[in-house]
Protein backbone atom coordinates (compact mmCIF):
# COMPACT_ATOMS: atom_id res chain seq x y z
CA UNK A 1 0.00 0.00 0.00
CA UNK A 2 1.13 3.53 -0.80
CA UNK A 3 0.13 6.31 1.58
CA UNK A 4 0.56 10.07 1.73
CA UNK A 5 -0.10 12.12 4.85
CA UNK A 6 -0.16 15.90 4.64
CA UNK A 7 0.13 17.76 7.92
CA UNK A 8 -0.70 21.45 8.05
CA UNK A 9 1.79 23.13 10.38
CA UNK A 10 2.05 26.48 12.10
CA UNK A 11 5.45 27.61 13.37
CA UNK A 12 6.22 30.38 15.82
CA UNK A 13 9.07 31.70 13.66
CA UNK A 14 9.09 32.74 10.00
CA UNK A 15 12.38 30.96 9.18
CA UNK A 16 10.63 27.60 8.93
CA UNK A 17 10.96 26.12 5.44
CA UNK A 18 12.04 23.18 3.30
CA UNK A 19 15.62 23.61 4.52
CA UNK A 20 14.41 22.26 7.89
CA UNK A 21 13.48 18.92 6.28
CA UNK A 22 16.49 17.12 7.73
CA UNK A 23 15.36 18.16 11.20
CA UNK A 24 11.87 16.87 10.38
CA UNK A 25 13.36 13.44 9.84
CA UNK A 26 14.46 13.63 13.48
CA UNK A 27 10.93 14.56 14.53
CA UNK A 28 9.65 11.56 12.59
CA UNK A 29 12.07 9.17 14.28
CA UNK A 30 10.98 10.41 17.71
CA UNK A 31 7.38 9.38 17.02
CA UNK A 32 7.98 5.81 15.86
CA UNK A 33 9.06 2.62 17.60
CA UNK A 34 12.79 2.71 18.43
CA UNK A 35 13.36 -0.82 17.13
CA UNK A 36 11.80 0.03 13.79
CA UNK A 37 13.77 3.29 13.67
CA UNK A 38 16.99 1.28 14.08
CA UNK A 39 15.95 -1.02 11.23
CA UNK A 40 15.38 2.02 9.02
CA UNK A 41 18.81 3.36 9.93
CA UNK A 42 20.40 0.12 8.75
CA UNK A 43 18.51 0.00 5.44
CA UNK A 44 19.78 1.43 2.19
CA UNK A 45 16.71 2.58 0.28
CA UNK A 46 14.05 3.67 2.79
CA UNK A 47 10.36 2.64 2.60
CA UNK A 48 9.27 6.26 3.06
CA UNK A 49 9.93 9.81 1.95
CA UNK A 50 9.17 13.17 3.55
CA UNK A 51 9.52 16.84 2.71
CA UNK A 52 8.31 20.32 3.60
CA UNK A 53 6.42 22.58 1.19
CA UNK A 54 6.26 26.32 1.60
CA UNK A 55 8.09 28.79 3.75
CA UNK A 56 7.10 30.86 6.76
CA UNK A 57 4.74 30.29 9.64
CA UNK A 58 2.24 28.16 7.65
CA UNK A 59 3.72 25.14 5.90
CA UNK A 60 2.83 21.61 4.77
CA UNK A 61 4.73 18.53 5.89
CA UNK A 62 4.28 15.60 3.49
CA UNK A 63 5.08 12.08 4.71
CA UNK A 64 4.81 9.15 2.28
CA UNK A 65 5.11 5.42 2.95
CA UNK A 66 5.63 2.63 0.42
CA UNK A 67 4.43 -0.51 2.19
CA UNK A 68 1.83 -1.73 4.65
CA UNK A 69 4.45 -2.11 7.37
CA UNK A 70 5.89 1.39 6.93
CA UNK A 71 2.34 2.80 6.91
CA UNK A 72 1.59 1.15 10.24
CA UNK A 73 4.96 2.05 11.76
CA UNK A 74 5.33 5.62 10.46
CA UNK A 75 2.04 7.20 9.44
CA UNK A 76 -0.22 5.70 12.09
CA UNK A 77 1.82 7.22 14.97
CA UNK A 78 1.60 10.62 13.24
CA UNK A 79 -2.19 10.25 13.13
CA UNK A 80 -2.53 9.93 16.90
CA UNK A 81 -4.51 12.65 18.64
CA UNK A 82 -1.73 13.07 21.19
CA UNK A 83 0.70 14.25 18.49
CA UNK A 84 -0.39 17.87 18.30
CA UNK A 85 2.88 19.81 18.50
CA UNK A 86 6.66 19.45 18.49
CA UNK A 87 9.81 21.52 18.74
CA UNK A 88 12.99 21.84 16.69
CA UNK A 89 15.23 22.43 19.67
CA UNK A 90 18.40 23.23 17.72
CA UNK A 91 16.53 25.98 15.86
CA UNK A 92 14.36 27.06 18.81
CA UNK A 93 11.22 26.68 16.68
CA UNK A 94 7.93 25.46 18.12
CA UNK A 95 5.39 23.96 15.71
CA UNK A 96 1.69 23.17 16.06
CA UNK A 97 -0.21 20.66 13.93
CA UNK A 98 -3.40 22.28 12.62
CA UNK A 99 -4.73 19.53 10.40
CA UNK A 100 -4.10 16.22 8.66
CA UNK A 101 -5.09 14.81 5.27
CA UNK A 102 -4.47 11.15 4.40
CA UNK A 103 -4.60 9.55 0.97
CA UNK A 104 -3.86 5.88 0.22
CA UNK A 105 -3.45 3.90 -3.00
CA UNK A 106 -3.02 0.16 -3.39
CA UNK A 107 -0.08 -0.83 -5.57
CA UNK A 108 -2.53 -3.11 -7.34
CA UNK A 109 -4.30 0.05 -8.53
CA UNK A 110 -1.14 1.17 -10.28
CA UNK A 111 -0.86 -2.22 -11.96
CA UNK A 112 -4.55 -2.06 -12.92
CA UNK A 113 -3.91 1.31 -14.58
CA UNK A 114 -0.93 -0.21 -16.36
CA UNK A 115 -3.00 -3.01 -17.90
CA UNK A 116 -6.32 -1.27 -18.54
CA UNK A 117 -6.15 2.52 -18.79
CA UNK A 118 -5.23 4.45 -21.92
CA UNK A 119 -1.99 6.38 -21.64
CA UNK A 120 -0.94 9.86 -22.70
CA UNK A 121 2.48 9.94 -24.32
CA UNK A 122 3.37 13.06 -22.33
CA UNK A 123 4.20 13.27 -18.63
CA UNK A 124 4.51 16.62 -16.91
CA UNK A 125 6.56 16.40 -13.73
CA UNK A 126 7.07 19.05 -11.09
CA UNK A 127 10.06 18.70 -8.79
CA UNK A 128 8.79 20.28 -5.60
CA UNK A 129 11.95 20.13 -3.50
CA UNK A 130 15.66 20.19 -4.42
CA UNK A 131 16.46 17.09 -6.47
CA UNK A 132 19.76 15.48 -7.40
CA UNK A 133 21.31 12.17 -8.40
CA UNK A 134 24.73 10.74 -7.63
CA UNK A 135 26.98 8.77 -9.95
CA UNK A 136 30.68 7.92 -9.55
CA UNK A 137 30.74 10.05 -6.37
CA UNK A 138 29.59 13.11 -8.30
CA UNK A 139 26.29 14.94 -7.95
CA UNK A 140 24.25 15.01 -11.14
CA UNK A 141 22.08 18.10 -11.03
CA UNK A 142 20.38 17.89 -14.42
CA UNK A 143 17.12 15.88 -14.85
CA UNK A 144 18.50 13.06 -17.01
CA UNK A 145 15.62 10.67 -17.84
CA UNK A 146 17.87 7.63 -17.38
CA UNK A 147 18.64 8.63 -13.79
CA UNK A 148 14.96 9.36 -13.13
CA UNK A 149 13.81 5.96 -14.38
CA UNK A 150 16.65 4.09 -12.69
CA UNK A 151 15.96 5.74 -9.34
CA UNK A 152 12.23 4.97 -9.49
CA UNK A 153 12.79 1.38 -10.60
CA UNK A 154 15.20 0.77 -7.71
CA UNK A 155 12.88 2.35 -5.16
CA UNK A 156 9.93 0.30 -6.40
CA UNK A 157 11.94 -2.93 -6.19
CA UNK A 158 13.15 -2.11 -2.68
CA UNK A 159 9.60 -1.49 -1.48
CA UNK A 160 8.18 -4.63 -3.14
CA UNK A 161 10.32 -7.70 -2.35
CA UNK A 162 8.00 -9.88 -4.44
CA UNK A 163 8.42 -7.75 -7.58
CA UNK A 164 11.76 -6.89 -9.16
CA UNK A 165 11.13 -3.72 -11.13
CA UNK A 166 14.70 -2.96 -12.16
CA UNK A 167 15.81 -4.47 -15.45
CA UNK A 168 18.71 -3.06 -17.47
CA UNK A 169 17.09 -3.87 -20.84
CA UNK A 170 13.84 -2.17 -19.84
CA UNK A 171 15.78 0.82 -18.54
CA UNK A 172 17.55 1.13 -21.89
CA UNK A 173 14.24 0.98 -23.77
CA UNK A 174 12.65 3.59 -21.49
CA UNK A 175 15.60 5.98 -21.65
CA UNK A 176 16.08 5.51 -25.39
CA UNK A 177 12.40 6.07 -26.09
CA UNK A 178 11.94 9.17 -23.95
CA UNK A 179 12.64 12.75 -24.99
CA UNK A 180 12.51 15.96 -22.99
CA UNK A 181 9.67 18.01 -24.49
CA UNK A 182 10.04 21.10 -22.33
CA UNK A 183 11.30 22.36 -19.02
CA UNK A 184 11.24 25.25 -16.58
CA UNK A 185 14.03 24.51 -14.11
CA UNK A 186 16.39 26.37 -11.84
CA UNK A 187 19.49 25.35 -9.94
CA UNK A 188 19.18 25.04 -6.19
CA UNK A 189 20.94 23.53 -3.19
CA UNK A 190 19.94 21.50 -0.18
CA UNK A 191 21.56 22.03 3.25
CA UNK A 192 22.79 18.85 4.92
CA UNK A 193 25.17 18.58 7.88
CA UNK A 194 27.11 21.74 7.13
CA UNK A 195 27.29 21.28 3.36
CA UNK A 196 24.99 22.24 0.52
CA UNK A 197 24.10 19.59 -2.05
CA UNK A 198 23.81 21.06 -5.59
CA UNK A 199 20.40 20.27 -7.04
CA UNK A 200 17.52 21.48 -9.19
CA UNK A 201 13.83 22.28 -8.88
CA UNK A 202 11.05 23.08 -11.34
CA UNK A 203 9.00 21.54 -14.13
CA UNK A 204 9.91 18.96 -16.75
CA UNK A 205 7.80 17.57 -19.59
CA UNK A 206 8.77 14.31 -21.25
CA UNK A 207 7.42 12.41 -24.24
CA UNK A 208 7.60 8.64 -24.49
CA UNK A 209 7.97 7.74 -28.15
CA UNK A 210 8.55 4.03 -27.59
CA UNK A 211 5.90 1.32 -27.47
CA UNK A 212 2.58 1.75 -25.71
CA UNK A 213 3.84 -0.67 -23.05
CA UNK A 214 6.83 1.62 -22.38
CA UNK A 215 4.52 4.63 -22.08
CA UNK A 216 2.41 2.79 -19.54
CA UNK A 217 5.53 1.71 -17.69
CA UNK A 218 6.75 5.31 -17.51
CA UNK A 219 3.40 6.41 -16.11
CA UNK A 220 3.42 3.63 -13.50
CA UNK A 221 6.89 4.67 -12.31
CA UNK A 222 5.89 8.34 -12.16
CA UNK A 223 2.74 7.55 -10.18
CA UNK A 224 4.82 5.54 -7.74
CA UNK A 225 7.35 8.36 -7.59
CA UNK A 226 4.75 10.74 -6.20
CA UNK A 227 5.10 8.67 -3.02
CA UNK A 228 8.73 7.52 -3.15
CA UNK A 229 10.36 10.71 -4.35
CA UNK A 230 13.20 10.51 -6.86
CA UNK A 231 16.95 10.73 -6.59
CA UNK A 232 19.02 10.92 -3.40
CA UNK A 233 18.12 11.81 0.21
CA UNK A 234 14.34 11.47 -0.25
CA UNK A 235 13.98 10.51 3.42
CA UNK A 236 15.58 13.83 4.36
CA UNK A 237 13.46 16.10 2.18
CA UNK A 238 14.94 15.98 -1.30
CA UNK A 239 13.35 14.69 -4.50
CA UNK A 240 9.68 15.36 -3.79
CA UNK A 241 7.69 15.55 -7.02
CA UNK A 242 4.23 15.23 -8.52
CA UNK A 243 2.62 14.68 -11.89
CA UNK A 244 0.98 17.82 -13.24
CA UNK A 245 -2.12 17.57 -15.37
CA UNK A 246 -1.61 18.56 -18.97
CA UNK A 247 -3.12 21.95 -19.69
CA UNK A 248 -5.74 21.96 -22.40
CA UNK A 249 -4.90 24.02 -25.48
CA UNK A 250 -7.25 26.84 -26.36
Amino acid sequence: MLAQLKLELEADKPEFGYYQSTNMQGVLMEQIDSGYAQRLHEQGLKPYSQYLLGRGQRICWVVNTLSQESYEQIIMPLMKGTFTEFALDKKDIHVKILGRELHTTAKQELLKEFYSDSCDRYLHLEFLTPTAFKSNRKYMIMPDVRYIYQSLMNKYSASSPDMEMYDSETLEQLAGGTDIAGYRLKSDSFPLEGIRIPSFRGELSIRVSGTDTMARYARLLARFGEYSGVGIKTAMGMGGFRIRKREARS
